[in-house]
This record gives structure tokens, C-alpha cells and sequence, in this order.
């Protein structure tokens, strides 16, 4: 009697998709995730067929080798064996953050060149992104969101905006450190037109007061970053903050303390620019008592209903008390709703206090929300009312 092999299970292709896609959404991280899908593909050649999109879409390059491995297959030497397959086009996000000195400009431009057709996320690198590679850039025309910011060799701005232009699909964008906006550079990129759908935007570098005037913000910008620009005193930061455009569109607006020269003084200015703010987060020791005691005569109160003391600039020290934060919920504050701190300026007392503002942020909710909840009802007495779970979107939280 002869051994008998065993017999192959043939799955359909379309159970095959449905385990690979299910495998490449569970996993943990990237990491996990291109372990997988690279297993899948050594299985036969139907599972390679499903699973080579997923392996592409996101690949991990945060060694040199990976970086080299990926090029050559995407981009490969003139002499050698082309893949019959467009792998290229299954990339979705490009994340090169992680390289400094492994590529070089001409070769991340053909790159992108190669990935063009639809990659939606692109994260440069700080060293081999140069204003070269800014024609490829323009033609990845299904770009959702760019990440310039670690990129250390200057570009033109007039240069840098008329790439963008061609983006029409664009809804978040980083500039880089090393933008440099002088009066000259803002009007002379005036009539190149932002990217129509572009609502985010983290403004870095370098800036002249006496450009601001005739910088044009995009038309949809509703958040607005400050990192790693290398000027924010107080009349640099006026001179930004007190765009017409900003104060009728602008509903977020984070300053990072990643910013060279902040001080209290520019970080009380904010609220008379931007009084229709819904967010606002600010590095937590620069807010003084002073800040707290202008919002007092603030009329109307501000719209302001998330604030957040972000991680410091000096030193891990709040310089204004817990009480006046909470006497301006009757104020200025009227609108708040929850208040977020830096895990830097977390301390046994921190936490007490914390409970107060938690508190009484919970108990405002459930005093404005219950006449809404009696005419719902038809004025009768909400009898579980007290008993409610608090609104997780209302309270203390930490970053």
C-alpha cells in the first residue's frame, strides 16, 4: 500500500484577498504587518498575486538596506531584469524619514517618479530633497498629505508653491524648516494658487514681518501649526496672527514649543487676533497669570472650547494657578469644554487639581445640557439626569 501525499486545498482568489486584507489591517505595526504580507507572497503564485499590492502600499524603509532593496525593485539598474508588474503604482504612502545620507536628490526624484500614479502620503527625507526633485513632486497628482518639514536644503517658496498648485487633491501639508519668506518671495508667489482642498497646514522656517501682508493663505485653511520656526517674538508672531484672512477662517491653531524666541508676551496676543478659535494649544509654561486676567474683559467670551497646555519651551512649570483657569469659565473661558496637559507638567498636585477642573467642566455640561434635555422631554423632569455618565469629550485629559 502506497503513502498517500496530501491532497492541496485550492482556495478561490477572492478568500485569498479577504485573509491577506484581513492579515495586513490586524497587524500590530508596519513592521508586523510587511513580515506578513511578505510571507503570503512566498506561498504560491496566487497568493503572491494577492497579497504584492499590500506589500507595496506601505513599505517599511527605516534601514538603508530596505531603502536599496526597494529602489532597485521599483527603480532598477538600466541592465537588468525589468518586473512585468507596475509595482510602482501600489505604492500609497512613501515615509523616508528615516533616511539621512542613503539616497540622494536625483535619486529620490526618480522615485517619485516611479510612484507617482498613486501614491497619497509622502514623507521626505532631511537630506536628499532638494528643489530638483520639486517637478516629480508636482506630478503625484492623487497626494493627499506631504511632510516636507524635515527637509533641511532651502527651496524657494514661489518655487515650492507652484508644485503645490498642481495638487488638487492635497488636504494636508508640512513646509520645510528651511523655508525662508522674505517680502520678495511672498509677492512673487501671488498668483500661483494654493491646492483648493488644502484645510492643514504647519507653517515653519523662517518669515520677515513685512512679508506677511501680502502672503495669501489657502482659501480652505481651517488648522494652522507653528513649529520650528526660527522667529516667533511677539511682533513676528502679531504679524502672523493678525492676518484678516485668519481670524475669519481659522478654527485650530497650534504653537508647538518648538519655536525660537516665544515668549508670554506672544503667546497673550493670541486671543485678540484669533477670538473665533475652537482649539488652541500653547507651550503650558509660557501662560502666565497675565493671560488669564486679559480673558477676564474678553466680550463676547471666546469660542474657544478646547485648550491645551502643550509641552513646555523652558521649563516643565506652570506659571498661572488653577483657580484663575477656573475663574474664567464664567469669562472668557464661557465656552470651554475640555482642557489638555502635557505629561511634563504632571505631578501628584497636578492630578488633585486636575479632579477640580474635571469637575467643574462636567458639571457646566450637564447645566447647559439640561434644558435642551427638558424640552426634548416636553419640560417634564429628567429623573436619571445626575446619574448620567459624564461626556468623555468634556473634562481634563493629558497629551
Amino acid at each position: 500500500m502506497h503513502p498517500t501525499s496530501p491532497r492541496q486545498i485550492h482556495l478561490p482568489t477572492e478568500v485569498i484577498l479577504l485573509i491577506v486584507s484581513l492579515a495586513a489591517t490586524n497587524a500590530d505595526n508596519n513592521a508586523q504587518r510587511q513580515r506578513t504580507m511578505h510571507a503570503c507572497c512566498l506561498v504560491s503564485r496566487q497568493w503572491y498575486s494577492a497579497a504584492v499590492v499590500f506589500l507595496y502600499e506601505k513599505p517599511r524603509l527605516d534601514r538603508g538596506k530596505a531603502f536599496y532593496k526597494f529602489t532597485d525593485t521599483i527603480s532598477p539598474p538600466v541592465a537588468s531584469r525589468k518586473s512585468k508588474m507596475n509595482l510602482g503604482s501600489m505604492v500609497r504612502r512613501l515615509d523616508l524619514s528615516y533616511l539621512v545620507h542613503h539616497s540622494s536628490n536625483s535619486m529620490t526624484s526618480r522615485l517619485l517618479g516611479k510612484v507617482k500614479e498613486n501614491l497619497e502620503v509622502f514623507i521626505a527625507p532631511s537630506v536628499t530633497f532638494a528643489v530638483n526633485c520639486l517637478p516629480a513632486l508636482s506630478k503625484c497628482r492623487n497626494l493627499r498629505h506631504l511632510d516636507l518639514s524635515l527637509v533641511g536644503e532651502p527651496l524657494p517658496f514661489p518655487n515650492l508653491k507652484k508644485a503645490l498648485s498642481s495638487l488638487t487633491k492635497l488636504l494636508t501639508l508640512r513646509l520645510p524648516r528651511s523655508i525662508s519668506l522674505d517680502e520678495f518671495q511672498a509677492q512673487g508667489s501671488q498668483l500661483v494658487s494654493w491646492p483648493s482642498r488644502l484645510y492643514r497646514l504647519q507653517f515653519s522656517g523662517s518669515f520677515s514681518p513685512t512679508a506677511i501682508p501680502s502672503f495669501t493663505w489657502p482659501p480652505s485653511l481651517t488648522s494652522l501649526t507653528l513649529k520650528n520656526c526660527s522667529n516667533l517674538s511677539v511682533n513676528n508672531l502679531g504679524s502672523l496672527i493678525s492676518s484678516p484672512h485668519l481670524a475669519t477662517c481659522l478654527s485650530r491653531l497650534t504653537i508647538s514649543g518648538s519655536n525660537r524666541n516665544l515668549s508670554p508676551e506672544s503667546i497673550n496676543a493670541i486671543p485678540a487676533f484669533l477670538p473665533g478659535l475652537n482649539f488652541l494649544s500653547i507651550p503650558g509654561d509660557l501662560v502666565e497669570e497675565s493671560f488669564f486676567d486679559m480673558l477676564n474683559y474678553m466680550t463676547p467670551p471666546l469660542a474657544l472650547e478646547v485648550l491645551e497646555f502643550g509641552n513646555p519651551f523652558f521649563e516643565a512649570t506652570l506659571g498661572f494657578s488653577t483657580a484663575s483657569l477656573v475663574e474664567n469659565f464664567a469669562t472668557g473661558l464661557r465656552n470651554l469644554r475640555a482642557v489638555g496637559f502635557a505629561d511634563a507638567f504632571l505631578t501628584e498636585q497636578r492630578i488633585q487639581e486636575d479632579e477640580e477642573i474635571d469637575n467643574v467642566l462636567q458639571r457646566r455640561f450637564r447645566e447647559k445640557s439640561k434644558p435642551a434635555l427638558q424640552t426634548a422631554n416636553g419640560d417634564e423632569v429628567v429623573d436619571d439626569y445626575d446619574n448620567d455618565d459624564d461626556d468623555p469629550d468634556v473634562g481634563v485629559y493629558y497629551l
